[in-house]
């Protein structure tokens, strides 16, 4: 329909097109419509607006033709290890405690493990596999502050016209860590996803965290749900905000110091 379409456009289209399908399906399905959206979206945007799918290239800037296994371990470490420290922190604090876990936890995390790698996805195909790429005209750290923001535009109905997501505590405490942790994240998985050139970190990024904080409440219980799930250690709680923010400087400071090129002995003061 449009092969000339610059990155600019198609990122600006891309973006309209997720947060206008966000707010007209939020409560639809479940939000399960909602959750594949960034998929579909990109479906829509390949084979039908610009018809890149088309090509080979059109593909290949999707970032899933090497997995990058390399940064599988950092990845890990920065995700499902930061919400294993979150939750040590509750425990150790004294507002939550290690419990045997009751109830069908198996068939649980059967589910978990079967649908949080598609809706993982399903999201970061969008945010890290289309959108990133296409900002780069912006610079790096712009481009992942705006997918960042983007990211949290996209969950804002789901949060604000349903009560199946962060539905507890004070509204604006709730968004503001809500809002921090999500962009602490767009620069986390955004440099694993750059130093990678894979969309794949970015996948096992956001399914290690999903994974781990939901895993993490069947052997954990806690007298103050809402200070320990929303406030601290559940998916967005400043525990996890910390956690990820410290994660994501420490790479991108690294990265920094590898770029830069060495001076040699004899200029040096």
């Amino acid at each position: 329909m449009f092969a000339t379409l610059s990155d600019r456009t198609a990122s600006i289209v891309f973006v309209l097109l997720t947060l206008g399908i966000a707010l007209g399906t939020a409560d639809v399905a479940g939000g399960l419509i909602l959750a594949f959206s960034p998929l579909l979206v990109v479906l829509l945007m390949l084979l039908v607006v610009t018809r890149e799918g088309y090509r080979r290239d059109g593909w290949r800037r999707l970032g899933m033709g090497r997995l990058g296994l390399r940064h599988w371990p950092l990845t890990i470490a920065t995700t499902a290890g930061v919400c294993l420290l979150a939750t040590a922190a509750t425990v150790a604090l004294g507002i939550a405690r290690p419990v045997v876990p009751q109830g069908p936890w198996p068939a649980d995390l059967l589910a978990l493990c079967v649908a949080g790698p598609i809706l993982a996805f399903a999201e970061e195909i969008g945010w890290r596999g289309y959108l990133q790429p296409r900002l780069a005209f912006l610079g790096e750290r712009a481009a992942m502050l705006t997918v960042g923001v983007v990211w949290i535009g996209w969950h804002l109905p789901y949060i604000l016209l349903t009560p199946y997501y962060h539905s507890e505590g004070n509204r604006f405490l709730v968004l503001t860590l809500f809002s921090g942790t999500v962009i602490a994240f767009s620069f986390l998985i955004g440099h694993l996803r750059t130093m990678s050139g894979s969309v794949w970190p970015a996948v096992l990024a956001h399914f290690a965290h999903n994974a781990t904080f939901a895993a993490l409440t069947i052997p954990i219980a806690t007298d103050q749900p809402v200070l320990v799930d929303e406030y601290l250690s559940g998916d967005t709680g400043l525990f996890v905000l910390l956690g990820t923010a410290a994660c994501a400087a420490a790479i991108g400071v690294s990265r920094a110091r590898a770029g830069r090129p060495r001076v040699p002995a004899t200029a040096r003061g």
